[in-house]
């Protein structure tokens, strides 16, 4: 385990290759943030309904097959973990007040590649990233894309899957890692620690700044 100064977390690389989930009708409830939060993860302030709707739905579709790569190994896991710490909260505003901590977790089938707890998180979020992460294994989605594409049938994630809620959930902050070609996800990165929603919007953002510095 390495201790980052500049990142504030402990970090451990891999080179080799209930806080209880809210209930659905929390699910994309609107969520009060502080005011420098929303400068860097503006996003619908009335998620409620268009968290439900097709072209919600259509969006997180086209982000997930916008967001490939031409290729990942296990070089390509730590610069993208580092990438989303970066663009985290507590990286942005370390003073803030309120600034949130969070976890951030990249891995290849399976094998886990990084992991990053800044200081602030507890094992909650490692919970929070453990059920994000068998979500997005077990059906090769984002895990908001689960759960919302539930909601806007008027079911319940888990109970529609049949699934235990300390293992699966169905909120933001898991994502499938695509490589062009392949035609299943090579990997997981997942977050935890902000609201849910942000936890998504950051993972997206750290994809996209990684994949502009790599054209």
């Amino acid at each position: 385990m390495l201790r980052n100064h500049q990142l504030d977390c402990h970090l451990v690389v891999f080179t080799s290759n209930r806080q209880l989930p809210v209930a659905d009708s929390q699910l994309l409830q609107t969520i009060e943030m502080p005011e420098f939060l929303e400068l860097f993860y503006p996003f619908d302030k009335t998620p409620t309904e268009s968290a439900v709707s097709k072209p919600f739905l259509a969006k997180l579709g086209e982000q997930e097959a916008e967001l490939e790569f031409s290729s990942f190994n296990a070089s390509d896991a730590l610069a993208l973990g580092l990438a989303i710490l970066a663009e985290s909260p507590k990286a942005k505003a370390p003073d803030a007040p309120g600034v949130r901590a969070v976890v951030v977790h990249v891995s290849i089938n399976g094998n886990l590649q990084f992991y990053c707890a800044q200081d602030g998180t507890n094992a909650d979020n490692y919970g929070w990233i453990q059920r994000k992460v068998n979500t997005v294994t077990r059906f090769g989605r984002a895990s908001i894309f689960m759960g919302s594409s539930c909601m806007a049938v008027g079911k319940d994630f888990n109970e529609k899957f049949l699934l235990p809620e300390t293992e699966y959930v169905g909120v933001g902050g898991g994502f499938p890692l695509r490589v062009k070609g392949v035609a299943y996800p090579v990997g997981v990165v997942a977050v935890s620690g902000l609201p849910h929603q942000m936890d998504h919007e950051l993972v997206t953002k750290g994809i996209k700044k990684y994949l502009e510095s790599k054209k």
